[in-house]
């Protein structure tokens, strides 16, 4: 429901009713040539224009706007700052998306096998739907109105474990609902298990899945959080370079020095997952995030992030830490 007791203006800037405030006019649209103007007469140097047209006819001005802001102060660029500048920290950009996009999906995957396995052996096939399982009863029925939707999809689009499993069975068993869930679901629904979802011997779900993943819930819970929300951008091809992330992990103590809103540490998650899990594969991974970096070596990283050493940092030894090493 709106509140129409917030002020508006008018699209002219017109004042409110009580005559207090006025929103400014729009500004008039643009065409490509025009915004190329902007750029120079703010002190971009511009070699091409004919490149630069192009670019911009390809890729939304506001979009690229975020890319430049490192690289301006008061509305204007720095001294020396070029297009070329601002083409190379947005195809880092794009690399880094798809570098942490294709890092995700293994977690993601253990997520889902992990999730559906302890949950469906401690609580039965249908524990997913049901309320006494979970701690907030309002969260986990939104939980599953999207599971409700992910499953309607499902079956529109005719995936065979759907269709199979609602003809013979009327129903989703978790090991199959798992399957069309998003991580963002799944992620909703471990982070709202409650210690009713347990193993005869007493074992909590949560705790079981934390195990699986080498760390404790609280963590567990907090990184897939974060990986969902960092996933999310990634999908819809949001920028990375230089954003404050509004839902953060929690990190290890002995990371709490990288503790901060931009991307390093989300890559210092993704280090602590996968060398519990696939040490061989995080090597990979960070040689692939190096080469990248090198390949575009103008690229500033301070405003992701990362700190003085991180090639060494990324592939160190894992540090004792008792939040997670502890785990029995």
């Amino acid at each position: 429901m709106i509140d129409n007791s917030t002020p508006h203006a008018s699209a002219h800037g017109a004042a409110n009713q009580a005559g207090s405030f006025s929103f400014s006019p729009m500004k008039p649209a643009l065409s490509y040539k025009e915004q190329v103007q902007r750029m120079r007469s703010r002190g971009l140097i511009i070699d091409n224009e004919d490149e630069a047209v192009t670019w911009l006819s390809n890729l939304n001005y506001y979009r690229l706007r975020g890319y430049w802001i490192t690289l301006e102060d008061n509305g204007k660029f720095l001294p020396g700052t070029t297009l070329t500048d601002i083409q190379a920290i947005y195809q880092f950009d794009q690399k880094l998306r798809l570098w942490l996009w294709h890092a995700i999906g293994p977690i993601e995957i253990k997520a889902r096998t992990s999730f559906a396995y302890h949950l469906g052996r401690a609580c039965g096939p249908l524990a997913h739907q049901t309320p006494g399982f979970f701690t907030n009863v309002k969260a986990h029925a939104r939980s599953m109105n999207g599971y409700a939707r992910e499953r309607a999809r499902a079956e529109r689009d005719g995936v065979p474990c759907v269709v199979h499993n609602l003809r013979k069975y009327g129903d989703l068993p978790i090991w199959a609902a798992v399957e069309i869930m998003s991580m963002g679901t799944v992620s909703q629904l471990y982070g709202n298990l409650s210690t009713r979802a347990s193993y005869p011997d007493g074992m909590t779900v949560s705790r079981a899945i934390a195990r699986d993943f080498g760390t404790k819930p609280f963590l567990l819970k907090s990184w897939l959080r974060h990986l969902t929300y960092i996933r999310n951008l990634c999908g819809h091809h949001s920028r990375i370079y230089n954003r404050a992330m509004t839902t953060k992990a929690t990190l290890l103590k002995a990371d709490s020095r990288y503790d901060g809103p931009k991307a390093f540490p989300t890559i210092i998650t993704l280090k602590r997952i996968y060398e519990r899990l696939w040490q061989r594969e995080w090597e990979d991974l960070a040689d692939q995030l190096t080469g990248m970096v090198e390949e575009q070596p103008s690229v500033p990283l301070a405003p992701m992030g990362f700190p003085n050493g991180w090639r060494t940092i990324l592939r160190g030894i894992r540090d004792h830490d008792p939040d997670t090493d502890d785990i029995a």
